[in-house]
């Protein structure tokens, strides 16, 4: 049986893929797909629905926000009704290039990542991670 640490060690090396692979093969970071991913299904949404939900730091998630501004993939403004909110909506020119035609290459590397692991494997990995991450937070020192 693996020791708790050598399986953290794995995890860490499983992160340095995933995130090598989205950036190398996608050309953008993993973070920032999953914070447009959720944006296609919430938007228009507050900024701190988006931090809250994905659990990124308020400081490294307006960073990945300027990135996405500067790329045409989002638009973020003072809600009128509470100027201490901010809103975030998806540009069609994202809608255009994660809906309508996504880069060919892009569907090919998505194919791929999917046939690694079954549906049920997936499943059985997020309830294993859920449980890790959950039993590491209450952790008490």
């Amino acid at each position: 049986m693996a020791e708790m640490h050598d399986l953290l060690y794995r995890l860490k090396l499983a992160d340095q893929s995933s995130t090598q692979l989205f950036e190398k093969q996608l050309g953008i970071s993993l973070t920032r797909y999953q914070m447009l991913q959720f944006l296609l299904a919430e938007a228009p949404c507050s900024q701190a629905a988006l931090q809250e939900k994905l659990a990124i730091d308020p400081a490294a998630l307006t960073r990945h926000f300027k990135v996405l501004e500067a790329g045409g993939y989002v638009t973020r403004s003072r809600n009128p009704e509470n100027q201490r909110e901010v809103v975030v909506e998806l540009t069609e020119l994202a809608r255009d290039r994660l809906l309508v035609h996504p880069p060919a290459h892009h569907l090919q590397v998505k194919t791929q990542m999917d046939q690694i692991l079954s549906e049920q494997e997936r499943n059985q990995l997020n309830d294993l991670l859920e449980k890790l991450v959950s039993g590491l937070e209450q952790m008490t020192l």
